[in-house]
């Protein structure tokens, strides 16, 4: 299976969060057969789209779980990144990092020499963990698609939230534009194998560079009210008892 498929899947039953309840909208895309299985709401969505599709899910119905997968390191649709960081909306957002870095920790990776361009890595990468805890974001973290436990746990985790969490994923391709479906073991075994654990580290010091070892871990985790219950008080303390809060039902707050 699909090891972020896989891993989403046991972060899902170690959640208690029922399937029906979540709402998966990805910006990259899964075979039907590979997401079938997880019983949860997929959306195919426009590239760079789905944490925009993801907040008008929440909104519409603040009982989902909204979990967005993205790809293309913040670079097609960052700006939506951003701005549901600062507004804290109640998602947990996947970065899908499928980037294949040329060296790491002073190595070259494997299968790089042949498939690709000499300038292809000459740009450094956002730092995804650092620029969502930067923005807002209350839970960040950085797991390879082989920190299988890791991954679930987070996963498990980021889905109980109350606010924007934000996990990066590692899943390098053999090459430019190929899907997560085409994951080579031996190049993900190679950022495993040169990765190192570093729970609680500042976001600012985990980029990836050629130099050193790819740092991984939950970063931070903390509370903050979620963008609903923001609107809520603030409707509630300029209309008083003409404003009905948003999300609030018969059985009570359904977020």
């Amino acid at each position: 299976m699909n090891p972020l498929i896989a891993a989403f899947k046991k972060g899902i039953e170690q959640s208690g969060v029922k399937p029906a309840r979540i709402s998966m909208p990805s910006d990259i895309f899964f075979e039907p057969g590979v997401v079938k299985d997880l019983g949860v709401d997929y959306f195919h969505v426009t590239r760079g789209r789905s944490i925009a599709f993801g907040t008008g899910l929440k909104l519409a119905n603040p009982g989902l779980r909204v979990t967005a997968v993205a790809g293309d390191l913040v670079t097609i649709g960052g700006n939506h990144f951003v701005h549901g960081s600062r507004r804290n909306m109640e998602i947990l957002v996947i970065y899908v990092n499928n980037f294949v870095y040329r060296t790491i920790a002073g190595k070259t990776t494997p299968q790089t020499t042949v498939k690709f361009s000499p300038y292809s890595t000459f740009e450094e990468p956002f730092n995804i963990p650092h620029l969502g805890n930067s923005c807002g974001a209350i839970y960040t973290a950085r797991w390879t698609a082989l920190h299988t436990k890791e991954l679930a746990d987070s996963i498990a985790h980021g889905l109980t939230k109350r606010g924007l969490a934000v996990i990066e994923v590692l899943v390098p391709g053999p090459d430019y534009y190929h899907g997560i479906s085409t994951w080579h073991e031996d190049v993900v075994q190679f950022y495993y194998e040169n990765s190192e654990i570093r729970n609680n580290e500042l976001p600012r010091s985990v980029g990836i560079t050629p130099d050193s070892k790819i740092i991984v871990g939950t970063f931070t985790d903390k509370a903050m009210p979620p963008f609903i219950d923001n609107y809520n008080k603030q409707l509630t303390t300029v209309l008083k008892d003409k404003f009905t809060p948003y999300g609030i039902t018969a059985g009570g707050y359904n977020g």
